[in-house]
């Protein structure tokens, strides 16, 4: 079949819900276009965003389309009048995300990216190998022991969940992670995903969606890295590859929140790793006051001292 062998399409795809743009989310497309390796770089947003002090500097970008989100219209291009429904059922921005990134995948094909990302390298490699591919992060559970956990699942899922905790709160303890992370599932998460047109993993994941009974889909994460967990676990097909954690997500969730810590020094080539091409920093995970303050003096003020802004610095001023 053609589009497992194919190229990915050197395009990467952002979504955006809502009004509010903040400079964290600049900085993604920025780096997407800078290091990305992408020919173009579009922002399909649902609202307006000309009222956004960053609109400006986002339209100056090279390689960069900001093109208006009509979900309804790219849901049904891609399954018909069923998956407008998933979408219309569903309240949550995060949510709809979910659906439009999976349908949007599935015409058009390139890489989705979430809006709390920075790109560090290119994605080049992973284009030219065509298919489909997403990445791991570790995690406490995967969603597959959720339902009937053994009383020694259970116990290992409190002790990794208690040590995680610990080290999220130690002075770079992120380090000590790093020592003890493979007794840490690796699941897939979405926040990146990418794929050649029509690939048969992106129909699969499209149609779970539909297949979603109403009262799971308003579950927070079901259409999301739970739904996507369970499609690579079924998919019987070729062409899907899934990148081990180092690739997207050097600092899992929860310990990602040492990218924001302050320390003495910000050793940034320790966290990453030749294998990473960008870092997911979790904008869900205890973050909302911080990001909020990021602007690029804080960047410039912070570098010496904060993973995220030694990440950040090279983007600054374009």
């Amino acid at each position: 079949m053609p589009e497992l062998t194919s190229a990915i399409p050197p395009v990467a795809h952002f979504i955006w819900f809502g009004r509010e743009f903040l400079w964290v989310h600049l900085l993604a497309i920025r780096s997407a276009v800078q290091r990305g390796a992408f020919q173009r770089v579009i922002l399909h947003h649902a609202d307006a965003l000309h009222g956004s002090a960053w609109w400006n500097e986002l339209q100056a970008l090279p390689r960069f389309e900001a093109r208006r989100l009509v979900p309804e219209a790219i849901l049904e291009q891609a399954h018909g009048a069923s998956l407008v429904d998933v979408f219309r059922d569903l309240e949550e921005p995060a949510a709809r995300a979910n659906v439009v990134r999976a349908a949007l995948l599935l015409i058009e094909g390139g890489t989705y990216l979430d809006a709390d990302t920075v790109t560090v390298a290119s994605f080049a490699p992973l284009l030219e190998a065509g298919g489909a591919f997403c990445g791991a992060e570790r995690i406490v559970r995967p969603y597959g022991v959720l339902s009937n956990p053994s009383p020694g699942t259970r116990v290992a899922m409190l002790l990794r969940r208690a040590a995680r905790s610990t080290l999220r709160e130690l002075p770079g303890g992120w380090r000590a992670f790093r020592r003890i992370e493979g007794l840490y599932p690796a699941a897939v998460n979405n926040a990146v995903l990418g794929s050649t047109a029509r690939h048969p993993f992106l129909r699969e994941l499209v149609e779970g969606m539909v297949r979603t009974s109403p009262e799971r889909r308003r579950v927070r994460y079901a259409l999301g890295t739970h739904l996507l967990q369970q499609q690579v676990e079924r998919y019987a097909g070729t062409g899907l590859r899934v990148l081990p954690p180092a690739v997207f997500y050097p600092l899992g969730p929860e310990i990602s929140l040492h990218w924001f810590r302050q320390a003495r020094h910000a050793p940034l080539q320790d966290v990453l790793t030749a294998e990473t091409r960008l870092v997911h920093w979790y904008a869900s995970v205890r973050t909302r006051q911080i990001v909020s303050a990021v602007t690029p003096d804080y960047v410039r003020r912070h570098a010496r001292t904060q993973l995220f802004s030694a990440l950040a610095l090279p983007f600054v001023d374009g």
